[in-house]
């Protein structure tokens, strides 16, 4: 996990300037800066937007936020927007394929190869003063109006998913009959058995158990389930039964053992493709649901954000952050 990041997501703007002064003198790959690959396009600015890290290890939506927010600062600024997966790591790099694509299509009309070609050239990066200072897609979303608006007509504006995703999301939202459902997200695996410092602290199974139930009474509607831990889907299923619906394609993780963050851990599947196109896929169904149960993650901030505020009725587990 980043470093400070509980002590970042508490002070926002005094964690965002000492962790722009830790990078400015040990990281400084991190930073925003300019280059010059040739002679092309000199009348304009071209803004490759990147993952920060680079790490292999930060999720997928963790990295989307990110990037959303470095395609919203090149179109105000008058840049011309590159995202590069191809040349930059994520969890998804093969080093041949522009993975962004594999999820969204391209945010403007430029060719790697003019990108990198062109003389006036800005790599996305921290800079010292933070363009999400108004806290965009932080656990606020989830009890201010006016963060979950200015979220929802972010991801909106400037993000838009793939011909293939596109297909997946409609043949499963039928199939499931996704908007009539109560929507339930809850993390296992290495959020329980890690407990990784700063990130948001997950309910355990019987708490889900206890707001379902609050829920069926009212609703009594089929219930959406998005977990990756198959010891929760196990018990949800053994207690509600076939009124838990997962999407065709689901898999579960039932050998994780517990000694590193699941992208480092073997689990996944190999595709990684695939592995980023159904997880994605998951959390925008879990966007068009009627009602929503959930705990906090950077998976259900960006499925909030994405429904814009329709959710008839929800319950948010907001229990603190790991120490």
């Amino acid at each position: 996990m980043p470093l400070g990041l509980g002590f970042q997501r508490k002070h926002r703007f005094l964690g965002y300037k000492l962790k722009y002064m830790y990078y400015f003198i040990a990281r400084r790959d991190i930073l925003q800066r300019k280059e010059t690959y040739g002679d092309q396009n000199k009348d304009e600015v071209i803004y490759v937007i990147k993952p920060d890290y680079q790490d292999g290890v930060e999720g997928l939506l963790s990295l989307i936020f990110r990037q959303v927010l470095y395609i919203d600062h090149a179109i105000k600024e008058g840049y011309v927007p590159f995202v590069d997966w191809k040349n930059f790591k994520t969890q998804y790099y093969d080093g041949k394929n522009n993975a962004w694509n594999y999820f969204f299509q391209p945010v403007s009309n430029i060719s790697e190869e003019e990108v990198y070609t062109s003389k006036n050239v800005y790599l996305s990066g921290w800079t010292f003063n933070d363009i999400n200072s108004k806290g965009l897609f932080e656990e606020e979303i989830f009890f201010d109006k006016r963060i979950e608006k200015q979220s929802y007509e972010l991801l909106k504006s400037n993000l838009f998913f793939s011909d293939d995703v596109v297909r997946i999301v409609n043949e499963e939202a039928k199939k499931i009959d996704i908007e009539n459902c109560i929507g339930v997200y809850v993390r296992g695996t290495d959020y329980i058995k890690l407990r990784p410092s700063g990130e948001y602290v997950q309910p355990d199974v019987f708490m889900v158990e206890q707001q379902i139930k609050l829920f069926l009474l009212k609703y009594n509607a089929p219930i959406y389930l998005v977990t990756e831990d198959g010891d929760i889907y196990d018990e949800l299923v053994n207690r509600f039964g076939n009124i838990i619906r997962i999407v065709s394609f689901d898999s579960f993780i039932r050998n994780y053992d517990g000694k590193d963050v699941l992208s480092r851990s073997g689990v996944l599947n190999d595709d990684k493709k695939q592995r980023g196109q159904n997880y994605l896929v998951k959390m925008i169904l879990l966007s068009k649901c009627k009602y929503l149960i959930s705990s906090i993650t950077q998976g259900s901030k960006f499925s909030y954000a994405l429904n814009g505020g329709t959710y008839e009725d929800e319950y948010i587990f907001n229990l603190g952050l790991y120490k």
